[in-house]
């Protein structure tokens, strides 16, 4: 069989949950094929036919969707095509609690989390400091496992990084102050550390102007202007507000100095849009 037969996703069903297997649904969550091979295979042809190059600077944070629709494989895989290096650690990802509101930002409780490419380490390390250096950040698994973040992130990371650990965080609450305070805390955790920040968004709706405002706030990483933008949704909502503005912060703390876009598309035809971006310093 052709590898370019097997389908990506097999449809907005059951999301297997990471590590425990345990089954839970999620509307309009896609869901990635469930055997080893169909997957790998998929997903390293998105690679490999991404045409993107690998940027010119050390890359600490990148964004990338809080979901994925059957045709946004290419572009996710567009980001991943253009990170320099390969030898990350430990791999943070940020995502917004979808459904459940809850005032915490949540830390995945498990010892690995899994797709069907395989298991992948929690670093157990990095989450304990992440608990200490911010009270607000919680032991807990309420908005993880939701078809979202992690979950659609983890096989890209599979084919793309070789060895490294993984510390899944949800934002069950996106106010200026949690971000403010959690990405002054990863930013601590990221000093002296081979580490990647992922932040999951999707762009729910844009105008035009918030489309050329949310590009122009991240290329100049312009945090003020930026959280001004998102929280009062005129001219843009996002999905994934907290996870941009925290890495925006982490990542200027880590003195970053230059982004890189990969692509950026307001939601069109019922398609969430994206925006799949790097951060970093030359």
């Amino acid at each position: 069989m052709r590898v370019t037969e097997y389908p990506l996703f097999a449809g907005p069903e059951w999301v297997l949950r990471s590590a425990i297997r345990r089954t839970m649904t999620h509307p309009g969550a896609y869901l990635y094929a469930t055997q080893e091979a169909p997957l790998g295979d998929r997903i390293s042809t998105l690679l490999n036919d991404s045409a993107a190059t690998p940027v010119d600077f050390r890359v600490n944070t990148i964004l990338v969707p809080n979901s994925l629709s059957p045709e946004g494989g290419a572009d996710v895989a567009d980001v991943y095509r253009s990170l320099p290096y390969l030898d990350y650690d430990t791999v943070i990802s940020i995502a917004p609690s979808r459904g459940e509101q809850f005032k915490r930002i949540t830390v995945c409780s498990m010892d690995v989390y899994s797709s069907a490419l395989g298991e992948v380490r929690i670093d157990d390390l990095v989450r304990n400091e992440l608990c200490d250096e911010d009270d607000d950040v919680f032991l807990d698994d309420r908005g993880h496992f939701s078809g979202t973040g992690m979950d659609v992130q983890l096989p890209f990371l599979q084919r793309t990084l070789k060895d490294f650990s993984v510390v899944p965080l949800v934002m069950g609450t996106e106010t200026v102050d949690y971000c403010k305070e959690l990405g002054s805390a990863i930013g601590e955790i990221m000093s002296n550390r081979n580490m990647l920040v992922l932040a999951c968004v999707d762009v729910v709706e844009a105008s035009e102007k918030g489309m050329d405002l949310f590009r122009s706030h991240l290329m100049n990483l312009d945090i003020t202007a930026m959280m001004v933008l998102l929280n009062q949704e005129s001219e843009i909502k996002v999905e994934g507000k907290g996870p941009v503005l925290v890495a925006m912060i982490a990542a200027t703390q880590r003195r970053a100095d230059v982004v890189r876009i990969t692509e950026m598309n307001s939601a069109i035809n019922g398609r969430q849009g994206f925006t799949g971006a790097l951060i970093g310093r030359y």
